[in-house]
C-alpha cells in the first residue's frame, strides 16, 4: 500500500500543534482566528468553538491601536517574524507571563508562546533575595563599624583613669610617707575609681539599650508617656517653675517600643531640666505632627544652649559640653542610637543662652 507522505506530514504537524504544552494560534490576514490548540483553550478559558472565526480584537480588545497589533499585521505583509518578551496575561484561573513568537505560515499568521511565569518568578525571587542580602550586608557593615567605634571609645576613655590609678597606686606603695600623709593619694585613687565605675555603668547602659533592639512595638500616646515622665520629675519641674506646653493634636500616637520611646523623651526632659538657664523660668514646648507619612516630634527649650558647631559632637559617647552638673555623657548617644536603629533621624539646633530644639523623625 502506498503512503502519502504529505498526509503523514500534515498529520504529524496537526498532532504537534494540538498537543503542544504552550498555547499556539493561527489567524488569517484579517486577524480572525483560524485555529487554536488545546493549551490555548486551557490557558484563556474560552472554548475552541468560541474562538474560531472571531477577530483577535473581539477576544483581546486591549490590543486595538497598539504597536503589538501593528507588528502582527506587519508580519503577514512582510513575512519577517518578530518576538516579544515578558508579556503579561490574566487567564480565567491564573496569571501568566509569556514569551511570544509571531511568524508567517502560508497566508496566515502563526503565534506561538512560551510560558515563562515560573522563570520570571524565580528571577524576581533571586533579585529580592539578592537585595535582601545586600541590605543585610550593609547592616552588618554598619553594626561592625558601630562596634568598632564603641570599642575604641570605651577603651580610650577607660585607659586614662586606669593609667592614673596605676600611677597613684605605685606612688602609695613606693613612698615611705606615714599613713596620714598617704591619705591624699588614696583619696585621689578613690576619685579615679569612681570615674572608672561611672564609665563602666554608662557602657552597661549602652549595652542594655542595644540588647533591647528588636523588642515588640505597640501603639503609644505621647500624652501618656510625657505625663508619666512629668510625674517622675515633678520635684524638679516645680523647683524650676517649669512651664511645659504640649500639642499632640496633629499626631497623638506612635507605634514604637515603649521602653525606647520613654528613654528618648526622658533624655530630652532630663537634659532640659539639667541645662536650664539660671536667670529665667524654664519653658519647654513639645509638638508632634505627621511629615511625609512619618511622625515628627519637636522639643524646644529656652535653656543654656550651645554653639551650633558642636551639634554633631553632642551625640558622641562620653561627650559633654556643660560640666557644671553631674553626668555620664551617654544619654544623648543612647537616644540617637535608638532613633537610628528604628530608621529615624534626629537634628538639633541651638544658640548659646537662648535654647535648644531637637527635631526627631521617627
Amino acid at each position: 500500500m502506498n503512503v502519502n507522505h504529505f498526509e503523514i506530514d500534515c498529520e504529524l504537524k496537526s498532532a504537534f500543534f494540538e498537543n503542544a504544552y504552550s498555547p499556539f494560534v493561527i489567524l488569517d490576514r484579517e486577524m480572525n482566528f483560524v485555529d487554536i490548540n488545546q493549551a490555548s483553550v486551557d490557558t484563556i478559558g474560552i472554548e475552541k468553538e468560541n474562538f474560531i472565526g472571531k477577530n483577535i480584537l473581539d477576544i483581546f480588545p486591549y490590543l486595538e491601536g497598539t504597536k503589538r497589533y501593528d507588528d502582527y499585521k506587519n508580519v503577514i505583509e512582510t513575512g519577517v517574524p518578530i518576538g516579544f518578551d515578558e508579556l503579561f496575561f490574566k487567564g480565567e484561573f491564573s496569571e501568566y507571563t509569556f514569551m511570544i513568537r509571531a511568524f508567517k505560515i502560508g497566508d496566515h499568521l502563526g503565534i506561538t508562546t512560551l510560558d515563562v511565569t515560573n522563570v520570571i518568578d524565580t528571577v524576581q525571587k533571586l533579585k529580592t533575595t539578592k537585595a535582601s542580602l545586600v541590605e543585610v550586608n550593609e547592616n552588618l557593615k554598619k553594626k561592625n563599624q558601630e562596634l568598632e567605634d564603641f570599642s575604641f571609645v570605651a577603651a580610650h576613655d577607660l585607659r586614662a583613669p586606669l593609667t592614673n590609678l596605676k600611677s597613684l597606686l605605685r606612688m602609695a606603695l613606693e613612698s615611705n610617707l606615714p599613713a596620714n600623709e598617704v591619705m591624699p593619694i588614696v583619696e585621689k585613687m578613690n576619685v579615679v575609681t569612681k570615674v572608672m565605675c561611672d564609665k563602666i555603668t554608662a557602657l552597661n547602659m549602652v549595652i542594655a539599650t542595644k540588647a533591647n533592639f528588636g523588642a515588640p512595638k505597640t501603639t503609644l500616646e505621647f500624652s501618656d508617656v510625657i505625663g508619666k515622665l512629668k510625674t517622675s520629675y515633678s520635684k524638679e519641674i516645680i523647683e524650676c517653675r517649669t512651664i511645659i506646653k504640649e500639642d499632640y493634636s496633629a499626631c497623638p500616637s506612635i507605634n514604637y517600643n515603649k521602653l525606647q520611646l520613654e528613654t528618648i523623651l526622658q533624655t530630652l526632659i532630663s537634659n532640659a531640666l539639667q541645662y536650664r538657664h539660671p536667670k529665667r523660668k524654664l519653658n519647654i514646648k513639645i509638638e508632634t505632627k505627621e511629615v511625609n507619612g512619618k511622625v515628627q516630634l519637636s522639643f524646644r527649650d529656652n535653656g543654656l544652649g550651645f554653639e551650633q558647631e558642636f551639634s554633631d559632637k553632642i551625640f558622641s559617647l562620653f561627650k559633654r559640653l556643660h560640666t557644671h552638673v553631674d553626668g555620664l555623657g551617654v544619654a544623648l548617644y543612647i537616644m540617637k542610637t535608638i532613633i537610628g536603629e528604628n530608621c529615624g533621624e534626629i537634628d538639633v539646633t541651638s544658640q548659646v543662652n537662648k535654647g535648644t530644639e531637637f527635631i526627631i523623625i521617627f
